[in-house]
């Protein structure tokens, strides 16, 4: 799949050597793979945040989502700046000022401080991936849009995979007792070789010429995006109080009358940030489609592996980040063989790479056993690299595809607003799964509860706990188990329930404070079978959902004119 030659044969790009376009191309990579590590890298160092910081709740996730809120609200407004002032020195602005607060980040010696220093680090990171696209189109002739889109696609879906392993064992090495504030410092040495790349080899295209830069669009967008994705990301954990909802409602208003603005300035012979021509192609407007799902598809799968890694069965971010690398190693592969695939099949590439993504869920499901209380790697790892090679094989032809009808004067807006459907695509997934994952994980947890008290009852014989406090035992278990996992926070324990020990982790049916110590140890393992049981078969059918899901945009996709076929 390529573009079309009026953006993909920019007048520069025939001065532009291919030794010199790589290398500019490589720091685009370097760039897209520290943006895309920092929206999950940060999650494994909540626990040290808390402590080393003396960071609230509330402070740990506003450091786990100020990141991705400010990377989706200037994604558009970034690449109307890219069009104005020109790409390469907005592109290195942004780069240098990503590397800046990534370091301030290492050095922040408050929750509060570390958090603004989480937002500008995002709004550096859109800055930057917003001119990206359009820096691509213009490096390379077409023939190589679909070899080189498939490497950015990769880069991208991988970095964001590997963060919670990458952070995982930054945290571990402790490198120079530096602790969780290596997660930040890696990027200064990634970032100076990437601004080193691009001065040096990043072309200089000029800018068109200079149009007003849409206040009023920018002010609606920028608003009504972050009404719309911060209740979607905190939410849950807030319990969804009736502000948020309200922000919900607001920011469908916002975001139609800026939907109708960009339509009556572009009318009126203006320069909206948005340029809603772009929907008059059918490859453009079925490619967000695509995105907009296939992203929320994706954020709930990993969510739903990764919740029920940690907290139905107790792995570390590290070990969850382990679990899944098949995963990223099969998407890295799915992207690299997509153009091969795409020169003989077309568009059915993508409906194919979601096909695959439906066998991994569906294979998944099948072989998860709630009983186990374990997700066997060796077992997954096959589904899951099937799962990878298709999400690749979806992702890479993809962007492609959604550019296929652009032309010159729109593709700057398209730069900024296909990153923007993504992140929409993902916070609604993760909001959407998680009230319908945790809903699973109640409607479970009587039955798990039942077979824990059974085998709870069953080692308490083997104890000292005297026979007549044993029912008393198993009662007083299945009660807090219950509570706990059929609560809207089953990660956490109910009151009267938790040890008295606060520092000590709480586990579902924990009644520590008010049995023998003789019992602890059954209590523990009743409460580890209980959790995992009632998790690993919520995660069972919400894997069948999403595989259900993938089926449909893999008809959806078939819907995606040849590239041949797409008016220039």
């Amino acid at each position: 799949m390529s573009l079309p030659e009026s953006v993909a044969l920019q007048p520069q790009q025939a001065e532009i050597a291919p030794r010199q376009a790589w290398l500019a191309f490589a720091a685009c990579l370097i760039a897209v793979f520290m943006q895309m590590v920092d929206t999950t890298i940060v999650n494994i160092a909540l626990p040290s945040l808390a402590t080393d910081l003396d960071a609230s709740y509330s402070a740990q996730l506003l450091v786990a989502t100020v990141y991705t809120l400010a990377f989706a609200c200037t994604l558009m407004t970034s690449s109307r700046l890219g069009e104005m002032f020109g790409r390469r020195r907005v592109f290195l602005i942004a780069l240098a000022g990503f590397t800046v607060t990534s370091v301030l980040c290492g050095t922040a010696t408050g929750a509060t401080e570390l958090i603004a220093l989480r937002g500008a680090q995002g709004v550096s990171a859109a800055a930057a991936s917003a001119q990206t696209i359009a820096i691509i189109s213009v490096l390379f002739p077409r023939v190589k849009h679909g070899v080189v889109f498939g490497m950015y696609g990769a880069t991208a879906g991988v970095a964001a995979m590997l963060g919670p392993m990458l952070g995982g064992g930054l945290i571990a090495a402790d490198i120079f007792d530096l602790g969780w504030r290596t997660i930040f410092l890696v990027n200064l040495p990634l970032g100076m070789i990437a601004c080193v790349l691009a001065f040096r080899y990043l072309p200089d295209v000029k800018p068109g010429e200079r149009e007003p830069l849409d206040v009023t669009g920018m002010v609606l967008s920028s608003a009504g995006l972050f009404l719309l994705i911060y209740p979607l990301a905190l939410g849950r954990e807030k319990d969804w109080p009736i502000w948020l909802l309200v922000m919900l409602v607001v920011s469908i208003v916002l975001l139609t009358a800026f939907v109708f603005y960009e339509r009556r300035l572009q009318r009126r012979g203006g320069s909206p940030l948005l340029r809603l021509d772009l929907f008059h192609n059918r490859n453009f407007t079925v490619g967000a489609v695509l995105s907009l799902a296939f992203f929320s598809v994706f954020a709930a799968f990993f969510f739903t592996v990764s919740i029920a890694a940690q907290f139905g069965l107790g792995y570390s971010a590290l070990r969850t980040g382990v679990l899944t690398f098949p995963f990223a190693v099969g998407a890295a592969v799915g992207s690299l063989i997509s153009p091969i695939l795409v020169g003989r099949i077309g568009a059915r590439t993508l409906a194919l790479g979601m096909v695959a993504f439906a066998v991994c869920l569906g294979w998944t499901a099948m072989i998860i056993d709630p009983a186990s209380g374990s997700l066997d790697i060796a077992v997954l790892v096959t589904p899951l690299l099937i799962g990878g090679v298709g999400t690749g094989m979806f992702v890479a032809p993809l962007q492609a595809t959604i550019l296929s009808g652009t032309t010159e004067s729109n593709v700057g807006s398209a730069s900024g607003s296909i990153p923007t459907i993504q992140q929409i695509g993902c916070s609604i997934g993760l909001a959407v799964i998680s009230i319908a994952f945790f809903n699973q994980v109640a409607a479970q947890s009587q039955s798990a509860v039942d077979q824990a008290a059974s085998s709870l009852s069953r080692g308490l014989e083997t104890t000292s706990v005297a026979p007549p406090f044993r029912p008393v035992v198993v009662d007083e278990f299945s009660r807090c188990a219950n509570l706990q996992l059929s609560s809207a926070h089953p990660e956490q324990t109910p009151p009267g329930c938790g040890a008295t020990d606060t520092q000590k982790p709480a586990t579902p049916g924990d009644v520590r404070a008010t049995v023998a110590a003789a019992a602890a140890p059954e209590l523990k393992t009743a409460a580890r079978e209980a959790a995992a049981h009632s998790f690993l078969a919520a995660l069972s059918i919400i894997l069948w959902a999403i595989a259900a899901t993938a089926l449909a945009l893999a008809m959806i996709s078939l819907l995606l004119r040849r590239t041949e076929d797409v008016p220039r």
